[in-house]
């Protein structure tokens, strides 16, 4: 009897031991992942030597249209300009894929470092855990049903988002398949969300690059592997200048699933971080 007790107190221990464990292997996996996008931030914000520091005195760049590849290669840059006599690269153009294109400044101010003039690129940006964007079908873990169907390749062909950024004949907002990627703890990549123009007004035309930025953030999809902050919601109108998006809606996509009184229920595991902004609800910001 004396040997089943200690043998039951002993289970006990280990169990809790266990337990306690799996609890510190969670923190420690959140903070680094919460250090990382610190990181990250700091590599797109910083007045000396960031992203945007070096990109934003181009003409025609946008920091709306940033991805988070686009610090880690020859910025992957998407032109904004339609096409035209002044030989202008379109919406959806890859401008390191192609020598001969040119925006509204030269692919080589959007591609390397201009010494005279003070701007370009001059990365890699971001230092860290280096990995691949996945593919559509990309399967992490048992039950997975790929990456499409974690949130990865979210649908905005019915959204007015500029510059789609194309991969052959589909969307991908976030990255392409294979494209280089900073990977958070659980080896999913870190994504920038954007808002879409149908985020802030009815009519999406009217809304500038530069407000939907405020709302830019910094997501990790957590330990789950799902990106359930929300951002690209359906567009229930044929009119992509059009949005019938509800308040509700709106403050949805705009805070990342911050919902009304600070409820966080939308966003699930996921780990949000704003870059212009206080992760708070806007009907508290004055």
């Amino acid at each position: 009897m004396e040997l089943v007790a200690v043998i039951a107190i002993m289970a006990i221990v280990a169990v809790v031991a266990v337990a306690r464990s799996g609890a510190a292997v969670k923190k420690a996996h959140r903070s680094a992942a919460e250090a990382d996008m610190r990181t990250i931030a700091e590599a797109i914000l910083s007045a000396d030597g960031g992203y945007l520091a070096d990109m934003q005195g181009i003409p025609g760049f946008s920091a709306s249209e940033t991805r988070l590849g686009n610090l880690l290669i020859s910025t992957n840059l998407y032109g904004m300009a339609d096409t035209g006599a002044e030989g202008r690269f379109a919406a959806g153009t890859r401008v390191d894929v192609d020598a001969a294109l040119r925006g509204v400044a030269p692919k080589a101010d959007f591609t390397g470092w201009n010494e005279v003039k003070g701007r370009g690129w001059r990365g890699p940006y971001i230092q860290g855990r280096r990995g691949t964007f996945p593919s559509r079908d990309f399967s992490r873990f048992a039950g997975d049903s790929g990456a499409a169907s974690r949130g990865f390749f979210p649908d905005v062909s019915g959204l007015m988002v500029p510059g789609d950024f194309r991969h052959d004949t589909s969307i991908s907002i976030y990255g392409f398949p294979g494209e280089p990627a900073v990977l958070d703890p659980w080896g999913n990549p870190y994504v920038l969300q954007v808002p879409p123009p149908q985020a802030f007004s009815n009519d999406a035309s009217r809304v500038s690059p530069e407000l939907r930025w405020r709302y830019a953030r910094i997501v990790s999809a957590g330990e789950d592997g799902r990106l359930d902050a929300p951002c690209f919601l359906e567009n229930p109108t044929n009119d992509i200048t059009v949005s019938l998006w509800r308040t509700g809606r709106r403050r949805l996509s705009r805070q990342a699933g911050l919902a009304e009184g600070g409820d966080l229920t939308a966003r699930g595991d996921d780990i949000v971080l704003f870059l212009n902004r206080n992760d708070i609800d806007e009907g508290e910001e004055r």
